[in-house]
């Protein structure tokens, strides 16, 4: 009747990647907003694509790491639990 162990895991960690891929989203907007308003002060900074793509894939990598941790207390319960309110 539950769901199984390895749909509640790829549960977890879609959850995981789209919060990741959101947060990194809205922070990268405002760093591009920030850095739209100091371009002509002494603030300004420049923001290459390669940062941009290494500091995504770091992200990604911690909330992976981070959902193991739910995964771990999930595999340990019985998936039909998990459900029940």
């Amino acid at each position: 009747m539950g769901a199984s162990n390895a749909l509640l895991l790829r549960m977890i960690l879609l959850q995981a990647v789209v919060v990741g891929v959101v947060g990194y989203g809205i922070g990268v907007g405002a760093a591009a907003l920030l850095g739209h308003l100091t371009a002509n002060t002494e603030l300004a900074f420049k923001m290459p694509m390669w940062l941009l793509g290494f500091t995504g894939g770091v992200v990604l990598i911690i909330c992976a790491l981070a959902s193991l941790i739910s995964m771990r207390k999930v595999m340990k319960l019985e998936p039909a639990i998990v459900f029940k309110g």
